[in-house]
């Protein structure tokens, strides 16, 4: 089934994949092969850890957190369904679907150009528990299981409180988050006066109070050009010793990334802003780089969904949909693994497209094209089938009673707090 998948990209559901040459069973074995898989999350994370490469240049592996949703609106069958966020192009429209949610930290290459993703552990987002937290659990999971210096990088919605508090406790995690430009921090209180309570928290910073700031303790600029020869002036600002009001045991750093014209006119109307926090400092060009990358999480769930039947497999319960997942994380492994072993092949349709350079990785979608001859070539582990003669099917007066119907858990509101 994994080869099939890695290779065949005609199937359109997990059924089709059975009329794959390298799929040598009948359809139903697709179903029987997930029921009778015994997956064991410790083995699969330590093989998805060997995979990724061991960090050099920096010294650190550069881990990219976040979720995505899987719409199953019309699964009554499904169990554990939810209220799910998924993004809509028609203003005004909610931008919520039925289904489950599923949290992916995988490592990046911090300096290559590269669109592949290690992934590393990937886990179903229950509705007990939010996107936060499964995070932040996958990411301690990791630390446990790695002695390497870890950098992980997310989006605004894991710059929290509770984020910094789990992360300052780990000697060798470093969290690079991107912040909503309405938020605030503290600075350190000054001296005890000697009366009444003593301070904990000093003046505060503001995002969007220029007033509010005070010199920066750090600053960097350089010129870029863009594909179309404009240059483009870079300017990082980084402020020391700053604290959220729920953790203020638990120092963070603020940087301030602004993009200009040579006249000073800003790019974007508004600067983007990341939080930096952890026992391990960065640099604040290596902060800037390490954000910069971040997007490979969303090329990584682009083709997924629309190469891997992320999106398109509906499965008719929830464990069944949990183990296809695992095998779209090894199928996905496989093509990863195979990246400079392929021939690259460019559509005629694509000849604008440059040549790669020499020693550079095939795409994700070029592998997936070339996989089948690398597989042929090399075979495969999967065990020849055996015919049993014809089955004898279900007994005469056998009537399976209909599925268990559920209904969509709707969530309140729930919001991590921390213990100051």
């Amino acid at each position: 089934l994994i080869d099939a998948l890695a290779s065949d990209p005609q199937a359109r559901s997990p059924v089709e994949l059975s009329l794959s040459p390298v799929f040598r069973r009948q359809y139903a074995s697709v179903y029987d092969g997930l029921d009778g898989w015994p997956v064991d999350q410790s083995q699969l994370k330590a093989l998805l850890l060997a995979v990724a490469s061991v960090p050099a240049g920096d010294g650190f592996r550069l881990i990219g957190l976040d979720h995505t949703p899987k719409p199953r609106p019309y699964a009554e069958t499904v169990s554990d369904r939810s209220f799910v966020y998924q993004p809509t192009l028609i203003r005004g429209n909610k931008p919520v679907t039925m289904g489950h949610a599923y949290s992916v930290i995988g490592q990046i290459e911090p300096t290559d150009r590269e669109t592949w993703l290690a992934v590393l552990d990937v886990e179903r987002i229950n509705t007990a528990w939010t996107p936060l937290e499964v995070g932040l659990s996958q990411v301690i999971d990791l630390a446990r299981r790695c002695d390497d210096w870890l950098v992980v990088a997310g989006d605004s919605e894991y710059s929290q409180p509770v984020t910094v508090a789990c992360l300052g406790q780990c000697k060798h995690v470093t969290g690079v988050f991107r912040l909503r430009s309405n938020r605030k921090l503290y600075r350190a209180p000054g001296p005890y006066s000697g009366k009444g309570h003593p301070c904990w928290h000093g003046p505060v910073f503001r995002l969007n109070d220029p007033t509010t700031w005070s010199d920066p303790d750090d600053s960097d600029q350089w010129t870029e050009t863009d594909e179309r020869g404009r240059p483009w002036i870079i300017h990082l600002r980084r402020w020391r010793h700053l604290h959220f009001r729920e953790a203020r045991h638990h120092e963070v750093e603020v940087v301030q990334i602004q993009v200009t014209d040579p006249h000073g006119r800003p790019r974007f109307r508004r600067p983007c802003w990341l939080l930096v926090c952890g026992q391990r400092p960065l640099s604040l060009t290596t902060a800037q780089r390490v954000y910069q990358r971040r997007p490979v999480m969303e090329h990584y769930f682009r083709f997924i969904k629309q190469r891997l039947l992320f999106k398109t497999a509906q499965l008719g319960t929830t464990e069944h949909e949990e183990k296809f997942v695992q095998v779209i994380v090894l199928a996905y492994t496989q093509l990863y693994l195979a990246r400079f072993d392929v021939q690259p092949t460019v559509r005629p349709w694509e000849r604008y497209k440059p040549a790669p350079p020499l020693q550079q990785a095939a795409t994700p979608a070029q592998t997936r094209r070339g996989f089948a001859r690398l597989l042929a070539r090399m075979g495969t582990p999967a065990q020849p089938p055996k015919p049993r003669g014809k089955s004898p099917g279900r007994p005469t007066g056998a009537h399976p009673p209909p599925r268990p119907r559920y209904p969509v858990v709707k969530k309140g509101q729930m919001v991590a707090s921390v213990t100051a």
